[in-house]
């Protein structure tokens, strides 16, 4: 339902042009959940926005890039070549496409009720009078979840717990009945019972729904509850994919070798935990060659450093892009 090529994202800056994204590729099929995960700064959110044309007035897309986006009638349209502006992109954003943003006090207006911006949003994208649009919130927010739902739909966000606010947030993106699902970390601001319950809450709106998603998080025991296949981001690059289940327990990129040894598990109780050295360097300072080389403990010198390393296969479906795999397979060539 989505095919993603060639996706470039640069920023006019006063230092000059910045591209943090660079080159990404990817694919959501319906009923499917890719996630994309990596650390802050690898460029997850940016490019889910630029899905969205919802970059700021200084982003520019690659002309190349192409995001073929096939609707709910079968029709294919490329969002690259539709702009940020008019009545093709409006129907596609919240109606084909919703949007779950990372913090629901920052996308709900404090002004109006969660009612309001749900009535709204729902007669922007199907034809339903105000009485209709307001039983379809009610119902939106009854089916998240959110108990006694005809008196909290007049209840304005700041009213509402964080996880509330939270389930709200889906409630609105789902309004207007998308076939895709767009997450950019739903639960990182909630605590870990409710995480569990809002990711149990969208696993099963996404089999209900058969909706396609995409859901971006830092988190890879996040992923592994709820992603069916995983894109691992490195400074604006996707260094692997593939189905979650390979990428977890066959990680292919040391990148993703060391996100999975960084995280607390419950079968290495009594082991310490090993950071990732160094910090992800800055889209204005990017490194030569393979952009992870500068934190990477298995660098290859001369190679790494110099050279950008080709997407190889390394299983049905799992790729990776890594030099080590690249001098295996010629070695047993």
């Amino acid at each position: 339902m989505l095919k993603v090529e060639n996706l470039s994202i640069s920023f006019r800056t006063d230092e000059g042009l910045i591209t943090p994204v660079q080159d990404i590729a990817f694919e959501v099929q319906p009923g499917r959940t890719l996630g994309i995960v990596g650390e802050s700064g690898s460029g997850k959110s940016i490019s889910t926005k630029a899905l969205m044309q919802l970059l700021p007035g200084n982003g520019i897309i690659s002309s190349e890039a192409k995001i073929l986006y096939t609707d709910k009638s079968g029709k294919t349209r490329d969002i690259n070549r539709l702009g940020k502006k008019g009545r093709a992109i409006r129907h596609i954003r919240g109606g084909e496409i919703g949007m779950i943003f990372q913090e629901p006090m920052a996308s709900f207006s404090p002004v109006y009720t969660i009612g309001n911006q749900m009535v709204e949003a729902i007669r922007l994208h199907r034809n339903v009078g105000r009485k209709d649009a307001r039983r379809i919130a009610v119902e939106m927010l009854d089916k998240v979840g959110i108990s006694n739902p005809e008196a909290r739909v007049d209840q304005y966000p700041h009213e509402m717990s964080g996880g509330m606010r939270q389930r709200a947030m889906i409630a609105l993106a789902l309004s207007a009945g998308p076939a895709l699902l767009i997450a950019d970390e739903p639960t990182t601001a909630l605590d870990v019972t409710i995480q569990a319950q809002v990711l149990e809450l969208m696993r099963n709106l996404q089999r209900d729904l058969s909706m396609g998603m995409i859901f971006i998080t830092h988190d890879l025991g996040v992923i592994s509850h709820i992603a069916d296949d995983v894109a691992v981001m490195y400074l604006g690059t996707i260094v692997e994919r593939g189905p979650t289940d390979k990428v977890i327990h066959e990680p292919a990129h040391p990148y993703t070798q060391g996100l999975i040894k960084a995280l607390p598990s419950v079968d290495r109780l009594h082991d310490r935990l090993t950071p990732i050295p160094g910090d992800i360097p800055s889209p204005n300072d990017r490194p030569t060659g393979c952009p992870f080389h500068t934190r990477c403990t298995k660098v290859i010198a001369g190679l790494c450093d110099q050279h950008q390393p080709q997407i190889l296969q390394v299983g049905e479906d799992h790729t990776v892009r890594c030099f080590l795999h690249e001098k295996q397979q010629r070695a047993s060539a």
